[in-house]
């Protein structure tokens, strides 16, 4: 890794101002690397070792790469700053190119444009050199940052080294393999001209370990014969590499737990769609798999891309995939088969995580529930507003209230995913406080329904209260508001809300949207508060639901129509049901393991929540007219039966007699 700290004060020739004789660096002629753990700090360029095995070129604090010729000595001690000259050559805003001693040294700033240009020069001259690998290996090492947060520059790097690593196949040997150790990533080339045994169907070979004096970790690769007797037998050149770190092959959250591998054949053959498919088995780097996780074989998917006609398409953001791979798991050893060659590794996937196709069907079920929700739930509140008598009613101010936050987190719900996409995070803050306090304060109102459905039913006498809906208003809109609010005050200490990813577990592909951040959090501050409103509201109805019953075996003693009078007290109870939110409920059941069905289900019931509970209202408010239309029907027949008998006591107001 190059090391390289330099200051340049004005044009011309300058000599390094060391602060102490503790400043040492050496030039190495054969790798052309400047080592020695230092650190200097002056005013514009400066060398960050913090890393054990990484060191940092920064020139006016930004990350810089750093290339040098060699030098005509073996080493050069620069301890003695008086007698080193530093010779400026030329520099711009991204490059600076100097002279010390007889090495050129370039200092390239690590901008997209920089370093694009850097990668194309190589990738432009024919040929291909293990130095010219070291080459994009020390770009990528020196640059993390560009290429960990640029994912078009990753893709490309993925490129570019793919093809240095074609070109030192095309490279003669002899004998039966030659291997190259670089570093970051160990590379052998096996010549398999030679496959005389007839009984045997596969080839065994095993894969570059980057520390040859630890064989734990090697992996053994089983190649099918079959699908190399196709091939000429002086082109049957396989390359194996193996990779020290993951990081280039990782663009999101993805877990690996273990070395990432790649198989290339000579001249760009691809092994794919294999009759006998291609067995790998890996060591894990770490054997201990976390609870609601397991071990996935995986590819990697790098040919959606269109690098050499300077057309750029990631592919479709699917990094990792399990398509054409089987995994089988003994102890602390996974044995991959695949039915073609590419990158592989071992991926650590969560059990929780939603398939890609269910992701799907599940997304338009939500957003279909959730858009007739929101506009019934408007229409509800409308009528709520127009109409004089139902205003005077606190059951329909409660239920108004619920589909008023009901048609907010719907409302939120269906933005949020356009949220996250427009990478503002401010917007997706915004909609992910939204979504929280309508959540919570749907959560209270239906603990208020419950509360309210008590004192109807359970209780029923003194059951007067001074304010009444203003004390429940203040609770339902209250507590959800000092909830997020306190939420939102801590953001500075730690961040709560902002984009979060959610994982696939077919394809590893993650959707954002914008959510709780916080795991902790959201189990403290939405299951916790929900589960005391599901147990609260569950008490409540299994109460009314036995008052119902009760109410019904005694009215229904002796009289007909009984099985339709039981009919419709089902109905009430899972009007009721649905009005408590007890539907919620269901997330308790795919607690630990995602159970589709029940997940299902879930997004059924509680996305169309706002139209059922308009249908309620509907049919409570058509029972309310049919019940005073029976009222007025009674009380017109006992103001007739009770004028006949006036009449008869006073037969001198009749003007016939």
């Amino acid at each position: 890794m190059f090391l390289l700290h330099l200051l340049l004060l004005i044009s011309g020739t300058l000599a390094m101002n060391c602060s102490n004789s503790d400043n040492t660096f050496y030039f190495n002629t054969t790798t052309g690397v400047i080592s020695m753990a230092m650190k200097i700090l002056q005013e514009n360029i400066t060398i960050d070792d913090k890393a054990e095995d990484t060191l940092k070129c920064y020139w006016a604090s930004r990350e810089s790469y750093v290339d040098c010729t060699s030098m005509n000595v073996t080493s050069m001690n620069l301890t003695d700053c008086r007698t080193v000259k530093i010779s400026f050559v030329s520099h711009s805003i991204s490059k600076l190119i100097f002279n010390i001693s007889s090495s050129t040294c370039e200092v390239t700033n690590c901008t997209e444009t920089a370093i694009n240009a850097l990668l194309r020069e190589i990738q432009d001259h024919p040929g291909g050199s293990p130095k010219k690998l070291r080459k994009i290996l020390n770009i990528r090492s020196m640059c993390v940052d560009l290429f960990n947060n640029n994912r078009t520059m990753g893709m490309m790097f993925i490129d570019i080294e793919r093809g240095l690593i074609h070109s030192i196949m095309n490279i003669s040997f002899t004998g039966e393999s030659v291997h190259y150790n670089l570093g970051d990533l160990a590379l052998t080339v096996f010549n398999l001209a030679n496959l005389t045994s007839a009984d045997d169907k596969m080839v065994h070979i095993k894969a570059p370990e980057l520390f040859p004096e630890n064989n734990s970790y090697i992996s053994e690769i089983w190649i099918p014969i079959d699908a190399l007797q196709n091939i000429p037998e002086g082109k049957r050149k396989v390359g194996v590499v193996t990779y020290k770190p993951s990081n280039e092959f990782l663009f999101k959250e993805e877990l690996v737990r273990t070395r990432v591998m790649r198989i290339e054949m000579e001249g760009g053959r691809r092994l794919q769609n294999l009759t006998t498919p291609l067995k790998m088995k890996f060591k894990l780097l770490d054997p201990i798999i976390p609870v609601n996780y397991s071990l996935s074989c995986q590819y990697f998917n790098e040919y959606g891309t269109l690098f050499h006609t300077g057309n750029i398409s990631l592919p479709d953001t699917v990094f990792w995939k399990t398509d054409g791979c089987v995994t089988k798991i003994n102890g602390s050893v996974v044995e991959c088969l695949c039915n073609h060659a590419t990158p592989f590794a071992v991926l650590l996937i969560s059990d929780l995580s939603v398939g890609g196709v269910h992701w799907q069907v599940l997304s338009y079920i939500s957003y279909i529930g959730c858009g007739l929700s929101a506009f019934f739930t408007a229409v509800s509140f409308l009528t709520y507003v127009i109409t004089t008598n139902s205003r005077g009613d606190n059951a329909n101010s409660i239920h108004m209230s619920l589909s008023g936050a009901l048609f907010m987190l719907n409302t939120s719900f269906l933005l949020n995913e356009w949220g996250a996409s427009l990478d503002i995070r401010g917007v997706c803050i915004f909609i992910a406080v939204a979504i929280h306090y309508s959540l919570l304060s749907c959560f209270t109102w239906m603990a208020i329904e419950a509360v309210h459905l008590y004192l109807l039913l359970v209780k029923v006498f003194n059951t007067y209260y001074r304010h009444y809906m203003a004390k429940l208003s203040a609770i339902g809109w209250g507590v959800p508001g000092i909830i997020v609010g306190v939420s939102l005050a801590v953001k500075d200490i730690k961040p709560l809300y902002g984009p979060t990813k959610m994982t696939m577990v077919d394809t590893n592909q993650t959707n954002t949207i914008c959510w709780i951040m916080d795991i902790p959090f959201f189990y403290c501050m939405n299951v916790a508060y929900f589960t005391l409103i599901f147990v609260f509201n569950s008490g409540i109805l299994l109460t009314v639901t036995t008052r119902i019953c009760q109410m019904q075996c005694y009215s229904s003693k002796g009289k007909p129509g009984k099985a339709s009078l039981a009919w419709k007290d089902i109905c009430t109870v899972l009007g009721l049901t649905c009005l408590l939110g007890i539907t919620w409920g269901l997330a308790f059941l795919s607690y630990g393991y995602v159970n589709l069905p029940i997940l299902y289900l879930f997004s059924i019931f509680n996305s169309l929540q706002g139209f059922f509970i308009f249908l309620w209202i509907c049919g409570t408010a058509r029972k309310d007219r049919e019940q005073a239309a029976k009222n007025k029907i009674t009380s017109a027949a006992v103001h007739t039966s009770t004028a006949k008998p006036k009449e008869e006591m006073y037969p001198g107001n009749n003007p016939d007699q």
